[in-house]
């Protein structure tokens, strides 16, 4: 081999070994940087227990009854007491109307009745006088008829004492007629009386029921036309709903469901009062409505609530927590832990509650899963568990 060749073989062969070398190099630098070290997982056990789906839909608080509130006479409004969110008891005078005719007509008609009293305490006192005259007169006809049967009275003693017994037992006949007559007269005038009172009365329009003033209708000086203010009966509230027609099945009317109140903070109990027999037109939903027995302070209508009702309830489910359930693709996995490596276990879901899920199929009770750190894991990839086992 010339010395050209022999420079040539060299310069190959030390490019061999470069490339050699170097390759070795990038091959240490690759495997390590594919060790990933475990990720810190923590593990719970499958557990048998209830388990609700619950549905939540918002709606709109209404007033349960609504009440016109009328007045009972015509005429112009002299006075309005009552401002809306005003609190009224059932009778209360919450307004008033022009009345000057009536008050005058009532002041006349007690005129007039306590003429009549006095006209009645007269004919009783000439009653009792003709009374007592035609008993006098009686009993002197008696006597003079007596004398005169033993000739001791004259004829013409007789006839006058008769005539005055006539005359005495004719005005008793009138003074009774007289007393029947003043009787009448009271009547009248106590339901002349009466009437007035009646006319004055409907001129203060009245609260029919306890509640809440709604609306104002009308102010002084408008004519009471129509009505005058709307009530909103106490402790008459209602909440309305739409409801899906998948869902619209699970509510009866008399049936309980949780309702939240935001603006109160309040929480209680309400009463499917009626589900509506078909689905909206444009909404396609169909309208619920939900007495609340008690609602709290401050509920007034047209606030928001947020209404809870169960759909689906299973016992002796198998649950998880929902967050250990991960998507894989269009599969719903598990992952459990074997010989230090995440496995994942495809598995079934059902019921769905807040924060438990039922698993239908793909686990047994008592299987340990990862329920913490499940959302940065792989299938086979080293893990690390740090709550000390699966014992929760």
């Amino acid at each position: 081999m010339n010395r050209g060749r022999r420079k040539a073989f060299f310069c190959i062969i030390a490019a061999v070994m470069l490339a050699a070398i170097l390759g070795g190099c990038g091959s240490k630098k690759q495997a390590g940087a594919t060790a990933v070290p475990p990720v810190a997982v923590e593990l719970a056990q499958v557990k048998r227990g209830s388990i609700a789906q619950m549905v939540r839909v918002t709606g709109i608080v209404r007033a349960g009854t609504t009440v016109q509130v009328m007045a009972a006479a015509t005429g112009k409004v002299k006075a309005v007491y009552v401002n809306v969110g005003d609190k009224v008891s059932q009778g209360q005078v919450i307004a008033e109307l022009d009345n000057a005719v009536q008050a005058a007509s009532l002041e006349q008609a007690q005129a007039t009745l306590e003429q009549a009293q006095l006209g009645l305490e007269q004919a009783g006192a000439a009653l009792k006088q003709a009374e007592a005259q035609a008993a006098m007169d009686a009993a002197n006809l008696q006597r003079i008829q007596t004398l005169y049967d033993q000739g001791a009275a004259s004829r013409q003693q007789l006839d006058a004492a008769n005539l005055a017994a006539t005359v005495s037992r004719e005005n008793l006949a009138a003074a009774r007629a007289s007393m029947e007559a003043a009787r009448a007269r009271i009547a009248a005038a106590e339901a002349g009386v009466r009437q007035a009172q009646t006319a004055l009365d409907n001129t203060y329009v009245k609260a029919p029921v306890d509640g809440e003033v709604a609306a104002r209708l009308v102010e002084p000086g408008a004519l009471a036309q129509g009505p005058l203010v709307t009530l909103v009966t106490t402790g008459s509230l209602q909440v309305e709903i739409g409801v899906t027609e998948e869902d619209v099945n699970y509510l009866k009317p008399g049936g309980e469901v949780n309702v939240e109140i935001p603006a109160v903070d309040g929480k209680l109990q309400g009463r499917v009062a009626s589900v509506g027999p078909a689905a909206e037109e444009a909404s396609r939903v169909f309208k619920v409505k939900i007495d609340l027995p008690d609602p709290p302070a401050g509920v007034k209508p047209g606030m928001t609530a947020t209404v809870t009702y169960t759909t689906r309830r299973v016992d002796n489910a198998l649950l998880v927590p929902k967050n250990a359930v991960v998507k894989r693709g269009t599969q719903d996995v598990v992952y459990t832990v074997v010989d230090g490596k995440a496995v994942g276990r495809p598995v079934t879901t059902g019921v769905a509650g807040d924060e438990k899920v039922e698993i239908v199929k793909g686990l047994t009770a008592g299987d340990s899963i990862i329920v913490k750190g499940q959302d940065f894991i792989s299938e086979g990839q080293p893990v690390e568990v740090v709550n000390g086992g699966a014992k929760e």
